[in-house]
């Protein structure tokens, strides 16, 4: 019986097991399948939520490894760099789709001496968790309690304190120049479109001359 019972459990450990692996698979799957044609060459629509261009960045209550961050002119580079604000790096397919390709590019900004970093309201642990799985080289900040989405005026009101996705922003990109001015904005207003990393190194090299 006890030999009977120790099959079994193996069994189900090999099950879930099996299934962890295919439920991964079939999720990068979908995902492949649904960010196919979320790109867009430029953004050519009208919705342009938050700060305007030539506000000021604002103060942000944010994490970032472990240290509470409340600038982003620390991850500029000569030039500036883009902020770019998304849904969640853990569940958005979108967004993770944009982070990758925005990683196939990170050298080019750099050259630029453009920075780039990513703002989501996921924990630190999720955040990382994605970077080390897609080998990102940027920085991630970890949003507090929607407080950076709130200042930046960006946070999608269509969800309610303690909602799940609470806290996300409309997805976007803001252009920041060295000394903190906003000098441009990507934001499209479908959620499932998304600028080209191409596109936005163009813009944002164009813009912090």
């Amino acid at each position: 019986m006890k030999r009977l019972f120790l099959v079994a459990l193996a069994v189900v450990a090999v099950a879930v097991a099996l299934g962890a692996v295919f439920r991964t698979q079939l999720f990068a799957v979908a995902s492949g399948l649904i960010t196919a044609d979320m790109y867009v060459d430029a953004d050519t629509d009208t919705f342009d939520p938050g700060l305007p261009v030539g506000a000021r960045f604002p103060e942000i209550k944010a994490l970032s490894l472990g240290k509470q961050m409340n600038d982003v002119r620390p991850f500029s580079r000569d030039k500036g760099l883009i902020v770019v604000a998304n849904r969640s790096a853990d569940w958005c397919p979108y967004c993770m789709a944009q982070f990758m390709q925005l990683q196939g590019y990170i050298e080019a900004f750099y050259a630029a001496d453009i920075g780039v970093v990513a703002l989501t309201y996921d924990a630190p642990e999720l955040q990382q968790a994605f970077v080390d799985k897609n080998g990102i080289e940027y920085p991630f900040l970890s949003d507090v309690d929607a407080f950076s989405v709130k200042a930046l005026g960006i946070l999608n009101t269509d969800y309610a304190p303690g909602d799940s996705a609470y806290g996300i922003p409309h997805p976007g990109i803001f252009i920041v120049d060295p000394d903190g001015v906003i000098k441009g904005k990507i934001f499209v207003d479908a959620y499932s479109q998304r600028v080209t990393a191409e596109s936005v190194l163009a813009t944002a090299k164009s813009l912090l001359q």
